[in-house]
């Protein structure tokens, strides 16, 4: 790429920033509400570090290239070996670059891990579960970023901001999450990073690019995504792209349009670097634009969701061992509403939210065997969530979240030893300080209903602190060249959202994030979870681990304090009205599975190899009989509470001793049988999959989760990768088959028409092919 059109591909985005910025530079925020100049002027912080380091690009994009492309000197940018816990996985190249061929939805990158499942939502908001936790209990990075959910629903997760396409390495720690990857989360830990900032050798000019294309047959699913870098000695800039839209989808053997599931989505972003003496600075931003997102099991949709982050990154080696940090700012415009597929009207509830965060680790090797960790983290959440009022709702906003804020301030050291080939210890401890608090509240009017729950919120304290603290400790053991085990003991805390401690109206329909169509009511008086987690590792394999392997995993949670939704009201259309609590505890419990072997290598034939990956999760609940707090004490309505106006007394309403858990996913497996050969230069990956998932039984009552019966899938992918060039065609679901996903939730607009709760069908067959084309 020349100077020219470099030129033009910078300009095009910072119009598009800028086009963004007046967008939402205009009235409309309540009184009370966060300035939108606030965002205007945050969101440009990055501009002038990107002009400087833009106008450098430019100057060494006019450079006369080298006769030849040379190969480029890499820098790993983020998840160094010696700083993650053993039970670290990172996604092999070749698998995701498969998976990336197959989806426009991140989250989707993981599905085939044992313990990971997905909550299905919109077609690029899907949310990860990791031994039956989800959302806010499992830890999500995104270049090094916490990125928190601006929407009462949670329809603009972390990983709905970064496309796949635009990632270079995804990792998970489905077991410990070492103290120095973050707190505040009890799950595992989810990254996902850009590829590593490479710089070209000395005196020598380097230019790369990447164009792809992919199309889904179910939904008529279009995207396209391009990439490209230009590097000298000292210098490095990145840009790429992507666009995807996808029409609603069917369901299998003739089953119906489930609506809405359409969706608009583009992302830009840019990448500066430069190398220091022994590392690198960086500076980063990313665009994100959707103006429409369906989600079937929710009762709104996303009318637009616009995004902007980006950060700078730091690292370098001293004499003394090396530093890194990092320091990001996120910024959402989110709008939901009804899309017309509903035939329900308008209702336009509006959210601002923003991160702003930083991370700095210092990493000292004592000596040969002895490595110490140690570092601070703070992030801070800021969110306004307001519900214009209009048509039938008059004649004020109503205040959602008004001008809530969450902060964090953490510590940690950690420390591990690598004793001998055989032996390796980690161990960490850190502290998280969490305080957070919301302004008074209204609502669409002062009325008896609105009243009744915004003056005793607003009279309330709402201010609170809590201090966090969690102890990992992990430790893998190698005896030989053909086994490895692992074990890991944690302690984890994290703090309540601001939806679940500050959701005042009562139980409303507006504020859910589980797929269930449920009404949810927040609680000031809840407690920080706590999470304490054994995890053992068995894997064994050939010594050159080309052959065969199999991992077995068994783990075990118990978390204080669960907060779970507990059933306060029951509607004749068979959703309930909730209100968050603690549950006494609650445990989970279970194994994940997988195995290889590789035979006929390099035959006539091809090579083959058989692959299973299974996974099982319990999650129970126990109260305790403590019941729940009655929200009516302090109100001319406390006689229906009991003598101590502590808990409800209305049977039915009590918690039992003894509740299952939410969305666990049952016995699943998937059986895979893989080739692999030579075409001239060129090689053919191709498999056969079915994907096997039992019936849901196991149900939670209080959400009035659906049961779903078991269902076998059938899937086939292959893939020409010659040289520059990769072509991956495939069909999920090839047989059509009419299912329903565990996780799947409930189908709003169907539940609706028929006045009680309709599980939602999953997508029927769908045929994709992918092209990509590197240069």
């Amino acid at each position: 790429m020349n100077g020219a059109e470099l030129v033009k591909h910078w300009s095009r985005f910072a119009i598009r920033c800028r086009k963004f910025m007046n967008t939402h530079s205009g009235s409309g925020l309540p009184a009370t509400g966060v300035r939108r100049s606030r965002l205007r002027r945050e969101a440009w912080v990055l501009a002038p570090f990107l002009f400087i380091f833009g106008s450098a690009g430019l100057r060494v994009g006019s450079a006369e290239a080298a006769e030849d492309v040379v190969e480029l000197d890499k820098i790993t940018v983020y998840g160094e070996e010696d700083e993650v816990s053993p039970e670290t996985e990172d996604l092999p190249e070749e698998q995701l670059e498969e998976k990336k061929a197959q989806t426009m939805d991140t989250a989707s990158l993981f599905k085939d891990v044992p313990g990971v499942s997905l909550y299905t939502g919109g077609g690029v908001s899907s949310l990860p579960a990791i031994h039956g936790m989800a959302d806010d209990r499992v830890k999500i990075l995104v270049n090094g970023m916490n990125i928190t959910s601006a929407c009462s629903n949670h329809m603009n997760p972390a990983l709905s901001y970064v496309a796949p396409a635009s990632v270079g390495k995804a990792s998970i720690m489905a077991g410990v999450t070492p103290v120095s990857q973050g707190g505040d989360s009890i799950g595992g830990t989810i990254s996902v990073d850009p590829a590593a900032p490479s710089f070209a050798k000395a005196g020598q000019m380097a230019y790369t690019g990447k164009l792809g294309g992919m199309f889904r047959s179910n939904s008529d699913t279009f995207g396209n995504n391009f990439s490209g870098s230009i590097a000298s000695e000292d210098f490095a800039f990145d840009y790429g792209g992507s666009w995807a839209k996808g029409n609603n989808y069917m369901a299998g053997n003739g089953g119906p349009t489930v609506l809405p599931t359409r969706y608009l989505t583009t992302n830009m972003n840019l990448r500066a670097s430069t190398k220091l003496d022994k590392g690198f600075f960086s500076a980063d931003v990313t665009g994100q634009h959707i103006p429409y997102q369906g989600f079937p099991n929710q009762r709104m949709d996303v009318a637009e969701n616009d995004g902007l982050l980006g950060g700078f990154s730091y690292e370098n080696d001293f004499d003394w061992g090396k530093l890194d940090a990092r320091v990001y700012y996120h910024s959402t415009w989110h709008l939901m509403d009804m899309l017309s597929e509903r035939k329900a009207g308008r209702m336009p509830m509006k959210a601002d939210g923003s991160d702003l965060g930083y991370r700095v680790r210092a990493h000292l090797p004592v000596d040969d065997v002895h490595t110490v960790r140690v570092g601070s983290e703070y992030f801070q959440q800021g969110l306004q969530d307001w519900w214009p009022g209009q048509g039938m709702h008059m004649p004020q906003d109503f205040l959602s979240i008004n001008d809530g804020q969450r902060n964090r301030l953490g510590t940690f050291a950690e420390w591990e030893a690598a004793w001998n080939k055989e032996w390796l210890t980690q161990l960490g401890v850190r502290n998280d300080m969490v305080w957070m608090n919301t302004g008074r509240v209204q609502g669409y009017d002062n009325g008896a209903f609105y009243s009744f729950w915004a003056t005793p919120f607003n009279a309330a304290n709402r201010s609170r602190v809590d201090h966090n603290f969690d102890a990992t400790a992990t430790t893998a053991f190698t005896p030989d060249a053909n086994s490895r085990y692992e074990l890991g003991l944690s302690r984890k805390q994290r703090s309540p959202n601001l939806y679940e401690r500050y959701a005042w109206a009562g139980p409303n329909s507006m504020i859910t994030w589980f797929g269930d169509g449920n009404s949810y009511l927040g609680n000031l008086d809840l407690k920080p979870e706590a999470a304490y987690t054994a995890t053992f590792t068995a894997n064994w394999h050939d010594e050159r681990q080309q052959v065969w392997s199999v991992s077995l995993t068994p783990y075990y949670t118990r978390v204080n304090d669960y907060i779970y939704g507990q059933k306060v009201a029951q509607y004749s259309n068979g959703f309930h009205g909730m209100q968050f609590v603690n549950l006494s505890h609650a445990d989970m419990y279970g194994g994940d599975f997988s195995a290889r072997y590789a035979f006929l290598p390099e035959s006539p034939a091809g090579s083959f190899a058989a692959k299973v990956v299974a996974a099982y999760v319990r999650g129970v609940g126990n109260d305790g009989q403590r019941s729940m707090g009655c929200p009516y004490v302090g109100t001319s309505l406390a006689g229906l509470c009991n003598n101590n106006q502590q808990f409800w007394p209305v049977n039915g309403f009590l918690a039992p001793t003894s509740v299952n858990l939410y969305h666990m996913m049952p016995l699943n497996a998937t059986v895979s049988l893989e080739h692999s050969i030579p075409a001239g230069s060129a090689v053919v990956d191709s498999a056969i999959s079915v994907n096997l998932v039992d019936s849901k039984t196991a149900v939670a009552q209080s959400y009035a989760e659906p049961t779903t019966p078991g269902y076998v899938l059938l899937n086939l992918r292959t893939s020409y990768q010659r040289e520059h060039l990769r072509v991956d065609v495939g069909a999920d679901n090839l047989l059509n088959k009419l299912y329903y996903h565990p996780l799947g939730g409930v189908d709003i607009v169907e539940s609706i028409k028929a006045q009680d709760v309709v599980r939602l069908p999953a997508i029927g067959r769908s045929v994709y092919v992918s092209l990509n084309l590197e240069f």
